[in-house]
């Protein structure tokens, strides 16, 4: 991009990576808050030194782009109708996931008549460890064939999650999916076949009410074929992949050359593809902040908002169907907090 972009970001929750990454991007001008005029808003505007604003029409004319960090339906807010408001004034959209199908679908619609931008940001493929996986699962796929995907995430990031596999499988269907578990604990498991490839998905069926960060789970993603399986330990890596089990070479007697010193097979048992050791907190303070952001630059391709766009109304009205399936998420454990192995390891006090 050759200008600086002036943006609103609205809310204060997550929208404060939204808010720290755009401050941190040259491309971007953070203008201001959008919000209720909660303590929170009002704070956040005053640390970045911008304004705050509680209603759509106190914008400037000048503001380009706003980032909806507001739910909708699924979490009982109106990011959508924001997001309409905000493009009725000539803003282009980016929106957080996850939206319902019939509400992404009125969107799409509003952002046509309108003449303006809508991005549904599913945040995730934007990391860098995930966006490595996504390059090289797809092609994976492309000179080798998926033969299996072995998945787990925990129900806050199901929409994100699937949108990461519709980016490697370059869409969704045709699609199938059954129920494959008891219900012995939260997680809960589905059998699905994605655009022909057969998928193990298990989904941690947990919620807090008003918290979505008491969780035990991102994503795990694990893509096999007939050479070796890709995984993706969590969205912020390490990105491994394994080669299929070389069998020992063998003498003119058939016996594996075990005690020849000279013998030696060169492919490694493991190969790290990417892997950045990095603490939560430079997660939450560079690796978010910078995925935001970059969000929001694809705003700038209409041609790459359009295929995501398409992609993202497939995922949606996936996401609803194994929502149903899954039933009402349980409640975390209260006395859930992260910890280091070493920790978890130590008695109990």
């Amino acid at each position: 991009m050759s200008d600086v972009h002036s943006v609103v970001v609205a809310g204060s929750r997550f929208g404060q990576f939204y808010a720290a990454g755009i401050t941190a991007d040259p491309r971007f001008v953070l203008r201001g808050i959008l919000g209720q005029g909660s303590r929170r808003s009002q704070a956040l505007a005053t640390r970045l030194g911008v304004a705050s604003w509680r209603e759509v029409a106190a914008l400037p004319d000048d503001i380009r782009l706003a980032c909806v960090a507001v739910g909708g339906a699924a979490r009982g807010e109106q990011g959508p109708a924001l997001a309409e408001a905000l493009m009725a004034r000539g803003i282009d959209v980016l929106i957080e996931h996850p939206l319902l199908p019939s509400e992404w679908q009125d969107l799409l619609r509003s952002a046509e008549r309108l003449g303006r931008r809508c991005l549904l940001n599913t945040f995730y493929p934007q990391l860098p460890a995930v966006a490595r996986f996504i390059e090289l699962g797809r092609q994976l796929r492309r000179r080798r064939g998926i033969r299996h995907l072995d998945v787990a995430c925990g129900v806050q990031v199901g929409f994100a999650t699937l949108d990461i596999l519709a980016a490697v499988l370059e869409g969704v269907g045709p699609y199938s999916m059954e129920a494959s578990s008891s219900d012995l604990s939260s997680m809960r498991g589905l059998s699905l076949v994605l655009a022909e490839v057969p998928l193990s998905l298990q989904v941690l069926n947990e919620l807090a009410a008003a918290d979505d960060g008491r969780m035990t789970l991102l994503q795990r993603i694990s893509l096999t074929t007939d050479r070796g399986t890709l995984s993706l330990l969590s969205p912020h890596g390490p990105l491994l992949w394994t080669p299929a089990v070389a069998v020992p070479a063998e003498d003119d007697d058939g016996l594996f050359v075990l005690l020849d010193e000279t013998s030696d097979e060169p492919l490694p048992s493991a190969q790290l593809w990417y892997a950045e050791p990095c603490s939560w907190t430079q997660i939450h303070q560079r690796l978010w902040p910078t995925a935001a952001a970059e969000a929001l630059a694809l705003l700038t391709d209409g041609a790459e908002v359009h295929r995501r766009n398409q992609r993202s109304l497939e995922v949606a009205a996936l996401w609803q169907r194994i929502g149903e399936r899954l039933g009402f998420p349980e409640a975390p454990p209260r006395s859930l907090a992260s910890a280091s192995l070493q920790q978890a390891l130590e008695p109990a006090s």
